[in-house]
């Protein structure tokens, strides 16, 4: 093995990580493929399903790596990613490059930089990126000139003018062979079937600016389709390969051009896949739209279910957000997903600057005017706003009082405590009012959530047995919701300190 030509590539453990919640850590598989191609050796640590990862990464270091690629998005997954950083730097005093990517170095590039424990950021699509920050490396050269590289010279920050986003039809496949895929392979809570795998995206990008997403920072508002050919190999080979049932389609926008969702569809048929899929991005106006007959194809197809963006029950309030949706949209989408068969599966989130309890109880309203329109309406959590750096909101955020934290650590639990005591996420509100939404965004975790996740368990015997158990609590979450039981009661401040154990449950001691 030629020692000079290793690379590490690790994912960090985000905090709640079980289940269908664990995808193939498909960015770092992308930053892998163009750089396997060429010869490098590369291994990829998932912190989320290797139980050895430790001795993993100390093993592989021992092998003077070129560099380490640490992937991370805005919240505990830093917490994680900073601890494995430790342990990088204590077993090679400095001597091995740590290379941050992901949603978060890319936004806070020159904060991400202040951190000791971070040498180089790669900005935004770091497909071309970090291989040329790879092969400047290997060669002792500089990293000026490398288009979206942030890096430490002389004490100073200097960040690289941005890479053209990348065309993606020149995508290499997802290189599978460098993670054990047995291991992201569920039941999934939506599509009940046993064997489901995130196959990764067929499109980047949305043209949308919604105000609470980074996407438009990150990706310019560009949305980019592989071909209709391309896409279908990438999502027909692992079907194939791994014998799946099932698959998720992560694009940010599937179905923004029906005629190539379709064509892709009716290959699906064609093809008799016998499979069933989901997509986490589709928009209740565009869906709305679709012929019957368009609506048909995607169903026989085996689209069970589709992931739709309401975000609120108050018109006001999504246009505030630049959502481009009414309220009304998001009923007949309902109805007509309804009429042919497709379940759908509402994201919904409260506490955005200016809303009004009244408001946040109109998008409560919402979930059970849904539910008694369309019975088979799942709900995911009822998550509260969290103002992102690169936002359209984020200014909104500020002007609001939002005091962003100073250092890389601060953002830890940005996303993590709905109580929010301190008033840092949402300083909009009062306590009481901030204690409210915690509450809510509980309920609705017990409510829905929950038993939706309760759904991929395996083990069929398991799996009933809790239902039954789990079913008068689901029903007390979702009487407290409905009846606007928003106080302080016992068993969530039990919930609350649960969870937060669980996310924390891997404390990593570097001894």
């Amino acid at each position: 093995m030629n020692k000079e030509r290793n690379i590490l590539l690790i994912y960090p453990k985000t905090g709640m990580d079980f289940g269908s919640t664990v995808a193939p850590p498909h960015s770092l598989l992308a930053i892998a493929a163009p750089l396997l191609k060429e010869g490098y050796k590369i291994r990829v640590i998932d912190q989320r399903v290797d139980k050895d990862w430790r001795d993993s990464i100390i093993e592989w270091l021992n092998e003077k790596t070129i560099c380490v690629g640490i992937s991370c998005m805005t919240g505990t997954q830093i917490y994680f990613a900073i601890e494995i950083a430790k342990i990088i730097r204590e077993h090679t005093g400095g001597k091995v490059p740590m290379v941050w990517g992901g949603p978060h170095p890319s936004i806070l590039p020159a904060q991400t930089l202040e951190s000791e424990y971070v040498d180089i950021v790669c900005v935004g699509e770091g497909d071309a990126c970090f291989s040329e920050i790879v092969k400047a490396l290997e060669a002792g050269r500089p990293l000026h000139g490398i288009g979206g590289a942030a890096f430490k010279e002389a004490g100073k920050v200097v960040i690289n003018p941005p890479a053209p986003l990348i065309d993606i039809e020149d995508l290499l496949p997802v290189p599978w062979e460098l993670i054990n895929v047995e291991n992201y392979i569920h039941r999934d809570m939506y599509l009940k079937s046993s064997r489901i795998l995130d196959i990764g995206q067929t499109s980047r990008g949305c043209p949308f600016n919604c105000g609470f997403c980074c996407s438009a920072s990150l990706r310019m508002r560009k949305w980019r389709a592989m071909s209709v050919e391309k896409s279908l190999k990438a999502i027909i080979e692992p079907i194939k390969r791994f014998n799946l049932d099932g698959v998720w389609i992560r694009d940010d926008e599937f179905y923004i051009d029906r005629e190539r969702a379709n064509k892709i569809c009716e290959q699906f048929i064609k093809e008799d896949l016998n499979i069933r899929w989901y997509t986490s991005g589709t928009r209740v106006d565009v869906f709305n739209k679709a012929s019957d007959e368009q609506t048909a194809i995607l169903k026989k197809s085996g689209a069970h279910v589709l992931k739709f963006g309401a975000e609120s029950g108050t018109n006001r309030i999504l246009k505030l957000v630049n959502k481009g949706i009414t309220v009304e949209e998001t009923l007949k989408a309902n109805l007509k997903a309804k009429k042919h068969d497709i379940i759908p599966a509402f994201a919904l989130m409260i506490g955005f600057p200016t809303e009004t309890l009244d408001e946040i109880n109109n998008t409560i309203d919402l979930i059970f005017k849904l539910k008694k329109d369309n019975p088979k309406a799942q709900f995911e959590t009822v998550a509260i706003y969290t103002a992102l750096p690169g936002t359209p909101m984020y200014e909104l955020a500020l002007k609001h009082g939002l005091k962003p934290p100073r250092k890389l650590d601060g953002w830890i639990d940005w996303n993590f405590d709905e109580y929010d005591f301190e008033g840092k996420r949402i300083p909009w509100f009062n306590y009481r009012d901030r204690k409210r939404l915690g509450n809510i965004s509980y309920m609705s975790v017990l409510a829905n959530a929950l038993p939706n996740a309760i759904d991929s368990i395996e083990s069929v015997s398991i799996r009933n047995l809790v239902k039954i158990f789990y079913a008068p609590i689901s029903a007390y979450y979702r009487f407290r919701l409905k009846h606007k039981i928003y106080g302080f009661s016992l068993d969530l401040a039990v919930v609350r300190y649960l969870r937060k154990k669980i996310f924390y449950q891997s404390h990593i001691v570097v001894k």
